[in-house]
């Protein structure tokens, strides 16, 4: 024993790391700091190199993301070992600062000239004041996602085997689907990124613009789709994009770039998996899911009513806060839901009995009475109708 464990650095610090993994006390992270606590000393005191230094620590952060986490749904939903490696990557650096901690470690190797050997500290002094960065936006802990078995509850709680696929739900979906994703259907991928959807929008955006040369029309069109893609309103959100936001960030969601990339990877990382797990399962009703996705978005996005935000979208109907609303979909009117959905983007109040036709005239195969729905515009901040805000 005294031999495996004689100058083997490698060796006693993963069995350090094993330690600090089973020590149930200890907040991930808490976790975390420690683990770059002890990598950057061992680099200061010249114990590994930088090299190592990083090398070590992707395996021990791979480690404890992918392998000994906690988090048993993720087992379940992350198979693919690309989905894997995404899903640590994204954590490392969004929720753990681990570029800073790469950057602090690689200024320990910039090496100057000898006559210039004595500005090398500055460098050193640097990479300290960057380390110190990177461990306080650790314990910070700003943004911050939930686990996959967070984010799976809301499916728990509404099984898809329980849910009434009939003509009411599909009348409420076809009214979410003409406001929020025209494409929802038909698109196969569950974000923007696919070049159907993207070629789509880029072609509608060409075709507004007149009188100016096609090269530049493209450049401009590209500028102003990348622009827009990270606008801090929906900014091309899909509804799975706007599902797994509500469902997936615990905090943060005022980091635009995090929030967007967020959405983009997890929105096909979870509900593909979801997907898989009920073909397994040979779920009966599993040719529902898409609609089951916006059964699920009733339940938990969020919608504005004038200055009022409901924390979820059947609050408009039933204000029950944290608790499961009493009312469903299925017992909303069509115009409360059209009025409700035009919340999703804060455009309820736009409605006006001038422009109402114009909002309804993407909606087909469904009735909806654009009188009803201007009256309840106007009272709908009065909560007339039996205590709440919506029919």
């Amino acid at each position: 024993m005294e031999n495996l464990f004689n100058e083997n650095i490698i060796f006693i610090f993963f069995f350090a790391m094993i330690a600090i993994y089973n020590y149930s006390d200890l907040k991930e992270y808490q976790r975390m700091t420690i683990i770059y606590i002890s990598v950057y000393a061992l680099t200061i005191l010249k114990l590994i190199g930088v090299k190592l230094a990083v090398l070590l620590l992707v395996i021990s952060l791979f480690c404890f993301f992918e392998i000994f986490t906690s988090d048993e749904m993720k087992f379940k939903i992350l198979i693919n070992p690309l989905y894997k490696l995404v899903d640590f990557i994204y954590i490392s650096f969004s929720q753990y600062a681990f570029g800073g901690m790469c950057c602090a470690l690689l200024m320990l190797r910039i090496k100057l000239p000898e006559s210039l050997n004595e500005q090398n500290v500055v460098f050193e002094v640097l990479s300290l004041l960057l380390f110190i960065w990177t461990l306080t936006a650790t314990l910070q802990q700003k943004f911050v996602i939930h686990t996959f078995e967070e984010m799976y509850k809301i499916f728990t709680c509404f099984p898809i085997n329980e849910i009434e696929f009939n003509e009411k739900l599909d009348e409420a979906c076809a009214i979410l689907v003409s406001i929020e994703d025209k494409m929802y259907f038909e698109r196969k991928a569950y974000s923007f990124v696919s070049v159907k959807y993207i070629m789509k929008i880029l072609k509608n955006k060409i075709s507004t613009q007149r009188g100016s040369k096609k090269i530049v029309c493209v450049f401009s069109t590209g500028k102003c789709f990348i622009r827009n893609v990270f606008d801090k309103s929906r900014g091309y959100s899909t509804i799975p994009m706007q599902l797994v936001r509500s469902i997936g960030i615990k905090r943060g969601d005022t980091y635009d770039y995090r929030r967007k990339i967020f959405q983009i990877l997890y929105s096909r990382m979870l509900f593909q998996g979801i997907e898989r797990m009920m073909k397994e399962e040979r779920v009966s009703r599993r040719r529902h899911f898409k609609k089951y996705l916006l059964y699920i978005y009733f339940h938990k996005v969020n919608t504005f009513l004038g200055d009022v935000r409901f924390s979820k979208f059947l609050n408009a109907f039933d204000l029950k806060y944290d608790k499961k609303n009493d009312k469903d979909i299925y017992d909303c009117t069509n115009e409360g839901i059209f009025i409700a959905c035009m919340g999703l983007s804060k455009r309820a109040v736009n409605i006006t009995r001038e422009n109402i036709d114009y909002y309804l005239q993407s909606i087909d195969n469904v009735e909806l009475d654009s009188d009803i729905i201007c009256d309840m515009v106007e009272k709908m901040m009065d909560r007339p109708y039996e205590g709440n805000y919506l029919k």
